[in-house]
């Protein structure tokens, strides 16, 4: 029989999934960024080494794939939805910030001025097969093994971590 969660719980553990993948993104990312660059380039608009955009992606997918989890499913469904949240991100992103944070202009079948890219979908459903098939899982592995304590601590300071770093951000914008 399951241990039934307080919502506090729960918003840990999906704190903590919203961090990991923001790190995949901002891994992913860099990675990417310094071997097309050729030197060492910091991706995000953070200090701290994560991609929110990422982790707020890989919760909605979690939610689209709670059911459902074979791998050509995930793949192909999460081609087209991350395609589409990225559009929308990169729109809301331009209005709120009044700049692009990327653009896949130089990249194969790029639309809407490079603001989505086939390739760059396709990466993401890769990268949606990560989530769900290594990220969750241990995600999961950790909120059965690891007591409730530990849990509201790593959670807690993974939102405040964020949040602090989203009002410092913020402060030197204005």
């Amino acid at each position: 029989m399951s241990e039934k969660r307080s919502v506090y719980h729960k918003f840990c553990r999906y704190a903590i999934e919203f961090v990991l993948c923001g790190i995949t993104g901002w891994v992913y990312e860099t990675v990417l960024t310094s071997i097309v660059m050729g030197e060492f380039v910091h991706r995000g608009y953070l200090h701290i080494p994560i991609l929110p955009i990422y982790g707020v992606f890989g919760l909605i997918l979690m939610i689209i794939f709670r059911k459902k989890q074979t791998v050509p499913f995930i793949f192909f469904v999460s081609v087209i939805a991350t395609t589409v949240l990225e559009l929308i991100g990169a729109y809301a992103i331009e209005a709120v910030l009044h700049r692009r944070l990327w653009s896949y202009e130089d990249w194969p079948l790029n639309f809407f001025e490079g603001r989505v890219s086939v390739l760059s979908s396709i990466i993401f459903g890769i990268l949606s097969l990560f989530l769900m098939k290594v990220i969750h899982p241990f995600s999961d592995f950790l909120d059965k093994k690891l007591p409730s304590w530990a849990m509201y601590t790593a959670g807690t300071l993974c939102w405040v971590s964020i949040a602090a770093d989203f009002a410092v951000t913020a402060l030197n914008i204005v």
